[in-house]
């Protein structure tokens, strides 16, 4: 007899709405613990200002614009150029305040369904809330493997596997397109080993290191002279190799890739042996958020002078 799937998690009745409160630039600031010249400058050069307006006109920050300018604030705490991170901000819509259980039990009910639209907006939702190393490591993930697991345990969830792939494969592609790093850096070749088919992880990595300005080239799987001829032409400053399995770990090609330099390779996934197999490969990229941060080449700091 094969087991029954894992309860889905009941519906819970969401709280009336209040009135949101709404912020002059100083209590801003504080609530953020940054200072209100920095909120104005950032408003002035970034157009990331109040939408806000009191009973008596007054422009007040919301709940939504605290929470562009904790994203904001929590980019350049990870190294991402002022500049870049407004980008991010501003071509993100508002949050979502679901937290990343109940957004994972939403995914799962709507994966078991089959229903499209409502994978598709959550999917977005997630993004919008945590980026897409965040969605991927707290939403998406935890919610494909617990579909996965339910397919080795019965045999049974191929198309909700399939189904709900396709579609954070495009989300994620969307979320890409919109934040597409304008070339200022050398560029991350992102392939996968022969054979690998699973090209979702890398998907996220590319949209991971876009939000940070760090562009990407995603070509899926390729052969080994292939993958020879995408390093020569796009001259990238490191390349990843992805493989989920032991069957698709090409340890030879991974190793031979390196040597060829000059940019490190470096091996990610759970099919390669750790540490790698080779002293010729980079670093195994054990996470996304690892690999942002590996990966992500600093921008030049400007140049002082006269304005």
């Amino acid at each position: 007899m094969r087991p029954d799937p894992p309860p889905l998690r009941p519906a819970v009745p969401r709280p009336a709405e209040t009135p949101p409160v709404l912020l002059p630039v100083g209590a801003a600031a504080k609530r953020l613990r940054t200072n209100a010249a920095t909120l104005r400058a950032w408003e002035r050069r970034y157009g990331l200002g109040p939408s806000g307006r009191s009973s008596g006109g007054h422009r007040r920050y919301s709940p939504d614009d605290l929470q562009r300018l904790r994203r904001m604030l929590d980019l350049l705490r990870q190294g991402v150029a002022a500049a870049d991170a407004a980008r991010v901000v501003r071509t993100a819509p508002a949050a979502d305040p679901t937290p990343p259980d109940v957004a994972v039990g939403d995914l799962l009910t709507a994966m078991r369904a089959l229903d499209a639209p409502a994978l598709t907006r959550l999917a977005g939702a997630a993004l919008r809330r945590h980026g897409a190393a965040g969605a991927w490591t707290a939403v998406f993930a935890p919610a494909l493997v617990a579909v996965g697991d339910h397919w080795d345990a019965t045999g049974c969830g191929v198309e909700t596997e399939h189904l709900a792939s396709g579609i954070l494969e495009a989300a994620l592609r969307g979320h890409l397109a919109v934040l597409a790093a304008e070339g200022r850096r050398p560029p991350v070749l992102l392939a996968t080993a022969p054979g690998e088919h699973h090209t979702l992880p890398m998907t996220a990595l590319a949209a991971a290191l876009a939000e940070r300005g760090q562009s990407s080239v995603l070509t899926g799987y390729l052969p080994g002279r292939a993958l020879a001829d995408a390093v020569a032409t796009v001259r990238p400053h490191a390349v990843v190799l992805w493989a989920r399995r032991a069957a698709t770990a090409d340890v030879a090609l991974l190793a031979r890739t390196a040597r060829a330099g000059p940019a490190p390779v470096h091996p990610a996934g759970p099919g390669w042996p750790t540490p790698p197999a080779d002293a010729a490969c980079a670093p195994l990229l054990a996470n996304l958020p690892d690999a942002v941060r590996a990966l992500t080449v600093r921008a030049p700091a400007p140049r002082s002078g006269p304005a």
